[in-house]
């Protein structure tokens, strides 16, 4: 005999492995049981909203805060219903959600991440930041543990003073915010970066920077005090136009050359690196990730020579018939290999992954291909983003990719 907590559960896990349909059904169940049971309207919220039935969630997070206008179950649904009023357009309505529910639980910390991913979505940054800090407080957390003797740097005055960046979440993150490292200088820091292996030696292109070490690795002697990469846009009064900056980073001309040579001569009308799926752990990967099959479109488009950029545990992904794509294997050593290669295509055509940024950060144009609820960073809507003056997005729907490939076939002359 299942109970009402067991449909909770059951729903819970549903929508978490995208089987919304069944977590429909499960709550249709388990409120024919209990039919007070705010929790269960709002996972069927949840689940109508990744299927785009908005007006249904709208209803059901209406009927969760009739049965409990306060508690975790009315945060919940004030979530809930912020992100579907934004995916309705209503972007008012959505902002007062978001702030209701930090009203009725000041402490929620995913209530003020998405009020930061509202503001975010739509440029308004310097009310983004401060909310956004609550992405990563575990990040601060850990480092605050490291660093116990040390007060986390937020601006002060800094006259000489040896900065060491630091860094804890994703490839593609640091990327993005390494372009903050001549406005430390310009304030008077020695800057000094904790760098992942994979991105270590392409960072010493950017200007600025005194010295590289391997993440974990900074002896403490060797500076006086350290910030948090995912901050520096908050620090650095980052208010719109971040890709004024672009580019930053550089491939190395020995790599370049290098690559020049395995390569080969341009035969062709076009050369496109592709990338499709980033971090597996990743929290959104189901959604911003994507099957290389969707990408059998490409195989129409006329002369053009296609470049796996992908790397990890799907880089040997099979491809759609007809699509020859160029691998390269382990023969790529970390992301100064990638940067090398992208430096001599035409264009990058990528899920939303440090490739994506690697590619932005080079300059170089780049389509992003994004679902129908992108990260914090890229407007839900816009073809454009501020943080790359070279990159255009494209924007899904879920769950299939079909149509925004085929949309990006057309755009290359598929």
């Amino acid at each position: 005999m299942w109970h009402a907590l067991d449909y909770e559960n059951a729903a819970r896990f549903c929508n978490a492995h995208g089987a919304h349909a069944t977590t429909i059904d499960a709550c249709r169940i388990g409120l024919s049981l209990t039919p007070d049971n705010p929790m269960l309207h709002v996972y069927r919220a949840c689940a109508y909203d990744e299927l785009g039935r908005l007006d249904e969630a709208v209803a059901d997070c209406a009927a969760a805060l009739r049965l409990a206008p306060r508690g975790p179950a009315a945060v919940f649904a004030l979530i809930t219903l912020a992100l579907v009023r934004e995916r309705m357009g209503d972007h008012a309505d959505a902002l007062e959600s978001a702030n209701a529910a930090i009203a009725l639980e000041p402490a929620d910390r995913e209530a003020h991440a998405l009020l930061g991913t509202l503001r975010a979505w739509h440029g308004e940054y310097p009310a983004a930041w401060p909310e956004l800090e609550c992405h990563w407080l575990d990040e601060r957390l850990r480092f605050r543990e490291r660093f116990p003797d040390l007060t986390e740097w937020n601006g002060e005055p800094l006259g000489g003073r040896r900065l060491l960046v630091v860094h804890g979440q994703g490839l593609g993150d640091l990327l993005q915010m390494i372009r903050y490292v001549p406005r430390l200088r310009e304030r008077g820091a020695q800057v000094l970066l904790e760098s992942p292996p994979a991105l270590a030696a392409l960072l010493r292109s950017v200007s600025g920077i005194t010295e590289i070490f391997i993440a974990g690795t900074a002896p403490r002697e060797r500076f006086d005090a350290y910030v948090r990469a995912m901050s520096l846009a908050r620090i650095c009064g980052e208010d719109g136009a971040p890709g004024q900056s672009v580019p930053y980073v550089a491939a190395e001309a020995e790599r370049i050359a290098r690559w020049a040579e395995r390569i080969g001569p341009r035969a062709e009308r076009l050369r496109a690196g592709i990338a499709w799926t980033g971090n597996p752990s990743h929290p959104n990967d189901r959604r911003r990730s994507i099957p290389l099959d969707a990408f059998a479109p490409f195989a129409g488009v006329a002369d053009a020579r296609w470049f796996s950029l992908q790397y990890g545990p799907r880089a040997a992904d099979p491809a759609p018939p007809g699509f020859a794509l160029t691998r390269f294997g382990d023969a790529l050593a970390d992301l100064s290999d990638t940067a090398a290669i992208i430096a001599q295509l035409d264009l990058v055509i990528t899920a939303d992954t440090s490739v994506a940024h690697l590619a932005g950060a080079l300059g170089k144009p780049v389509w992003l291909l994004l679902p129908w609820r992108p990260d914090w960073r890229w407007s839900p809507v816009a073809s454009d983003t501020p943080w790359y003056r070279t990159m255009r997005l494209f924007h899904a729907a879920e769950p299939s990719w079909a149509g925004v490939m085929h949309e990006v076939a057309a755009a290359l002359g598929g």
